[in-house]
């Protein structure tokens, strides 16, 4: 099968780089042909397709020092691309696939890459990364929190205005506001894709009900992730520290674990990650809580292997956190938030789920992992039967070629109402 595999980036930046790479490099090892579409950047994994590749768009300075028609130029370039999309048809029309696979194309590629497709009769799969098709932010989050009811499941865009939910900003609030509802309006992803694929239940039941797609055409996949040699041998654990690994930003509750910390001084808690709130969160440490940086894939594994559990305290509504994965991967009990998608990867059986924002309640199911080695051992040894048994990478791919079955099986079927770009 010929796969064109079609992201923002193409290196592992984030969870969604780490997905597509992965899903990628196994589908090649299984005989198929992978053609990567991307934004140029230089990080990026060569290919021989890059020569389509268009320019990679820095979105925090786009229009920057423009007058009012640049500006607007550079807004309705994020919002609807026909560079990407001439491009992508070129790409298309030389390599020919059977099938397009989208990750996370919003802003860079735009869904006029979509249309390319279409109008070439290729079907297309687009996997979620996030909200984006729910919420113009693209995280459900609101003032640092979750979003309580989703302000703009309805269709009604500017709450987002409003609370300024992107990066606290008018003009960015608003041109995401704009985005949402020209896509919507127009069914510019939802009227031109085979098949959504989610990563949890929680994505796609929101999807379901509120951007206007049936039911029947979303699925849900959970992320894979290949095993790793360090994982699979389980080292075993002399119960160094507590892990918490992520970026630090107020939804990820981090100041929510540094409460915990200090009910439990006795407990060594690691932090590893960067991000804009690193220099505020340091300040407000308590002894026991070390912040360690942003760690190589490697050397996080190796901290990873010394924690009794890892920690995920957010306080918005994650989708699917490769920070959970890779800790079930490693034997790692988890302690998460009952949010979002985390109840669907943290069970009984391999870990605690608590409250989001109660630090007290987080701080006694640390203590309880801590002092009860027994429990922490049981717990562990089931994180990596549960892994194995859901979230391996090929059983991941196993399934995705699945949903291309289906995807180039229902693409026969008359183009849908309600995309006027297939038109």
């Amino acid at each position: 099968m010929r796969i064109v595999m079609a992201a923002n980036w193409w290196y592992r930046r984030g969870g969604l780089g780490d997905v597509a790479l992965a899903e990628a490099d196994a589908l090649v090892s299984r005989g198929h042909a992978v053609i990567p579409f991307a934004a140029a950047h230089p990080d990026n994994v060569p290919a021989l397709s890059s020569r389509y590749f268009p320019p990679f768009i820095e979105t925090s300075t786009a229009g920057r020092d423009m007058g009012l028609v640049g500006k607007v130029t550079a807004a309705a370039t994020l919002v609807y691309r026909p560079q990407a999309a001439r491009l992508f048809g070129q790409l298309l029309d030389e390599y020919r696939p059977d099938i397009v696979h989208l990750h996370g194309p919003a802003r860079q590629l735009t869904p006029a890459v979509v249309g390319a497709a279409r109008r070439r009769h290729i079907p297309v799969v687009m996997t979620l990364h996030d909200y984006l098709l729910v919420c113009p932010q693209g995280m459900l989050v609101r003032r640092g929190t979750a979003c309580r009811p989703p302000n703009c499941l309805s269709g009604n865009v500017l709450a987002a205005i409003e609370g300024r939910c992107v990066k606290g900003s008018l003009p960015a609030s608003a041109l995401a506001a704009t985005e949402t509802l020209i896509h919507r309006s127009l069914g510019l992803y939802t009227g031109n894709v085979e098949l959504l694929v989610a990563p949890s239940r929680f994505l796609a039941r929101l999807v379901a009900s509120a951007a206007g797609v049936p039911g029947d055409r979303v699925r849900v996949l959970p992320n894979g992730l290949p095993d790793e040699p360090t994982d699979s041998a389980l080292p075993a654990v002399d119960g160094r520290h507590v892990l918490f690994a992520g970026r630090l930003v107020r939804e990820k509750g981090v100041h929510v674990l540094l409460d915990a910390a200090r009910q439990i001084p006795e407990i060594p808690i690691v932090i590893a990650g960067d991000g804009p709130e690193r220099a505020s969160l340091m300040n407000d440490a308590p002894p026991n809580a070390r912040f360690v940086g942003l760690l190589g894939r490697n050397e996080l594994g190796a901290v990873r292997s010394q924690a009794v559990a890892v920690v995920s305290p957010s306080v918005w509504d994650e989708n699917a956190p490769l920070s959970v994965l890779e800790a079930l991967r490693a034997g790692r009990p988890v302690i998460a938030t009952n949010l979002g998608g985390h109840p669907e990867l943290v069970t009984a059986d391999c870990g605690l789920l608590v409250e989001p924002s109660d630090s007290t309640g987080l701080a006694e199911a640390i203590a309880r992992l801590w002092h009860d080695r027994a429990t922490t051992d049981r717990l562990g040894l089931a994180a990596r039967r549960r892994y194995l048994d859901r979230y391996g990478l090929d059983l991941h791919v196993d399934r995705l070629l699945d949903l291309y079955g289906q995807a180039l099986r229902s693409a026969s079927r008359p183009v849908r109402a309600g995309s006027r770009l297939s038109r």
